[in-house]
């Protein structure tokens, strides 16, 4: 199986149903990000996947022909996460494979599943915002006025009612998310871009 170097090349079979199965395993990062604004260039590709279903997903990543690389530390995180890296024998990116213990990690694959328009699951929005939050890097603020600019207001109640829920050591979350809000929507109005979300239902069939 050939992995995808960027988002745009798409000529592959669907890399999480064909190595993980049924497992309860997304796409998060700038994969996951692309589902929700114009996706930028990345050869990262991150994985999410519950706890209790991290062990079972390493096992698939061996057999899939991956070799660990070793563990992803996350010193200043607020959300538990841990990880570890996976380069592929047969070349291509590595997969970061990413979990946490935390209740958010399971209450996300709990929502509603969300595909992009090639078929790809990915986290759902405010999960995705949670992530970013906590990485505070640049690319992730980025990010974050890309995804959120393009809510309606219902959408955007919806996502700092999880970082509220979830994010409760920072008092100042709730607020920055609606700035991020803010400064996309500017963004969208001053390109002339329409305000619209671009991750999709579930296909019919359950893929």
């Amino acid at each position: 199986m050939q992995l995808p170097g960027t988002l745009h090349e798409r000529d592959r079979l669907d890399m999480i149903a064909e190595i993980f199965g049924e497992q309860p395993v997304c796409f998060i990062g700038a994969h996951a990000a692309a589902a929700y604004a114009p996706e930028r260039m990345t050869k990262d590709v991150d994985c999410f996947t519950t706890a209790s279903a991290y062990e079972f997903a390493t096992k698939r990543l061996r057999v899939s022909g991956y070799r660990k690389d070793g563990d992803l530390h996350f010193p200043t995180t607020a959300l538990g996460l841990f990880g570890s890296r996976w380069t592929p024998e047969h070349g291509g990116p590595p997969i970061d494979l990413i979990s946490t213990e935390q209740a958010w990690g399971v209450e996300a694959f709990s929502e509603r599943a969300r595909y992009t328009k090639e078929g790809d699951r990915v986290i759902p929005l405010a999960y995705l915002v949670l992530m970013k939050l906590d990485a505070a890097r640049s690319i992730d603020q980025a990010d974050l006025s890309r995804m959120l600019g393009r809510l309606s207001d219902d959408e955007l109640d919806t996502v700092t009612h999880v970082i509220e829920k979830h994010y409760r050591h920072d008092p100042a979350a709730r607020e920055d998310v609606r700035k991020y809000a803010e400064v996309g929507r500017w963004e969208y109005e001053t390109e002339g871009e329409s305000v619209v979300r671009s991750a999709v239902d579930p296909p019919e069939n359950g893929a």
